[in-house]
């Protein structure tokens, strides 16, 4: 896994200095007009306002749990074995309370460092 680094940015609504780190095991050549990515992910508590999130992404839940909140107020929330789908163009909250580990595969145009 990487080393903790701060999520910071102006998106992010809730949480005491949230960190997170991650490890790919695998970065698919860059192809136009994207690229896909592989690996594990890993948070701690906080919420991050999501404006037209940028790639498509499968996650599955190893460890925490999170809740998506759609803009009319609809929430899911995944936790340990759950797997779900974010679209890119998604607007809402992601609102987790407590650490998360994921596993991901993103497809995205830009490569925006998950």
């Amino acid at each position: 896994m990487s080393a903790w680094e701060a999520i910071a940015h102006e998106h992010v609504v809730a949480g005491d200095l949230p960190r997170q780190r991650r490890h790919r095991f695998y970065v698919g050549e860059r192809r136009l007009p994207g690229q896909i990515r592989v690996g594990i992910w890993e948070a701690t508590a906080y919420t991050e306002r999501l404006v037209n999130y940028p790639k498509d992404e499968f996650m599955y839940v190893i460890e925490g749990s999170v809740t998506i909140v759609e803009e009319d107020g609809r929430e899911e929330t995944f936790g340990q074995g759950d797997s779900f789908f974010m679209p890119a163009g998604f607007t809402g909250l992601w609102r987790q309370d407590e650490a998360i580990k994921k596993y991901f595969m993103v497809f995205d145009a830009h490569d925006s460092g998950d």
